[in-house]
This record gives C-alpha cells, structure tokens and sequence, in this order.
C-alpha cells in the first residue's frame, strides 16, 4: 500500500530540518535531491568526497542502519550535519532507490569495497590510513594485508578497548583512547569498524576535534574484519542478488536476529514507504 499521508508529513518535515541545518555547508540542501525516508543521499557515483576544511563523516546506508533512525540519537544528528557524507550499501536499499529515482546515476557503494579503494587512494597519494576497531589480532592481520597489496602504503592500526552501549564511562574511555591514536598516527583518513551504532556516536563527538587535521572518517561497519579474511565477503553473484545478509549469517549465526529484524524493512521497499 501507498505511505500514509503521515508519513510523508513526518519525513518532509525531517527533510526540511536537514536542508536548514545544511544551510551554509559545503553541500548544499538544493544539492540533495536523492532521499532515503529523510537520509539525504549525497554520494552517488564517485569517492572519496572532495577535501573540505572540516572533517567529514562517509556513512554507507543499509537496510539495518536506515532501521535504526528513529531509535539512534547519534545517527539522527549525524546525518543532518554538513559534514556528512552518506552513500548506500544494501542492495535492497539501491533497487528501492532506482526505482524511485529512475532518471538519476546512483552506484552502490559499499565500505567493504570502498575500503581497498581508499588504500590504494593513500598509497598513490602518500597519505596515512588508520584502521580503528576489531580485535587487536584482527585489526594487525588487516593493516599486514593492505601493506601486501600496497608496499608504499602508510597505514596503521589500532583496537581500541571493547565495550557495551549504554555504559557511559566505559564509552568515554574508548574515544579518549580512540582520539589519542589519532594524533598520534596522524592519519589523513579513519576507518572506524566498531560496529554501526558505536562508530556512528564516535564519529559524531570526534570528527569537530579533528577538523584541518583529519580529511574523513569511514564509518566502514566489518570492513575491517573483511580485509583481515576474519569474515568472507559474498560473491560477486550473490551480491547482485541481494542475499548477501543470508550469506552472513552462515558464516556468522549469531547474526540470524539482526537478519530476521532487517526483513521487516521489505514490506516498506515492496509499497515505496521510502
């Protein structure tokens, strides 16, 4: 069935908010016009973004995280913000999106992708890579495998300590600890694989620290863990047929309820509810 008239009401209304609190950065809300619900889609095509005096923020959209809008303090403030960078990821959110946009060029693009791209980015470039998340032995066996690939490349790693949502303290600690890392490898670009909610509120607080220090943060969810070979991305095939999350799930079975959560998103792409 169609969106309710509520609905539409709500997410213009959330639309509006961005486009005024976007006013004076550098994109501009009539630059934006590709919508998920009230995510503005500013990345359709290329990366990285171009430079700017600020940090920016890249968020790749997929399904779980256009889920979590509503109920994710952090997201709902960082994507209103100029500094954010949003592109999408799931491939179900992308046919949405074709369909709605016919006559608009919109690329996939992923983190797990985008990631070996930025590596070979810096590579070319000279500029540093930090990859902040996983586990100190997963984190290590990824920075090894982007140095096999890219000799000249200078990138670096760090685990910072683990903790649960919700334990104030123990978040602080993590972005004290996250920060000092930061200036002290000096990178050009972040790579944040924390896990969506956790990278999304690190990113929020730091990216204004690090302003003409630091070009972007990624917000890369298991990038980190996949080029590690920790976890195996899906094949090309299964990719374009967007089964990609069942794929997932058989490598990973505790992440069966976040797949069985996400199918609630169907019904929504299925009536253009988006």
């Amino acid at each position: 069935m169609p969106p309710s008239a509520a609905a539409c009401a709500l997410a213009e209304k959330h639309r509006l908010e961005i486009a005024r609190s976007r006013q004076g950065g550098d994109v501009a809300a009539t630059d934006i016009d590709i919508w998920f619900g009230a995510v503005p889609i500013t990345e359709t095509g290329g990366f990285p973004p171009p430079n700017a005096a600020h940090c920016w923020v890249y968020l790749t959209l997929n399904a779980e995280i256009a889920l979590s809008m509503s109920s994710n303090p952090s997201l709902h403030e960082l994507v209103r913000l100029p500094r954010a960078r949003v592109s999408i990821d799931g491939q179900w959110l992308w046919w949405a999106l074709r369909r709605k946009y016919r006559t608009r060029a919109l690329v996939k693009l992923s983190g797990s992708d985008l990631v070996y791209e930025l590596a070979a980015l810096c590579a070319r470039r000279r500029q540093r890579l930090l990859l902040l998340g996983s586990t100190p032995e997963v984190n290590a066996l990824a920075v090894r495998r982007l140095r096999d690939l890219h000799p000249e490349l200078a990138v670096s790693g760090f685990s910072p300590p683990s903790y649960q949502l919700g334990r104030a303290e123990h978040a602080g600690a993590a972005e004290a600890a996250a920060l000092h890392a930061i200036e002290a490898h000096r990178p050009d670009y972040v790579v944040l694989g924390l896990g969506a909610e956790k990278e999304q509120r690190l990113a929020l607080r730091l990216s204004p620290l690090l302003d003409g220090r630091v070009t972007g943060m990624l917000c890369f969810g298991g990038a980190i863990d996949m080029v590690s070979g920790e976890v195996r991305r899906a094949s090309p095939w299964m990719r374009s047929l967007g089964v990609e999350a069942l794929y997932r799930v058989c490598q990973q079975p505790r992440r069966l309820p976040r797949l069985v959560r996400v199918l609630r998103i169907l019904p929504r792409l299925v009536a253009g509810d988006y």
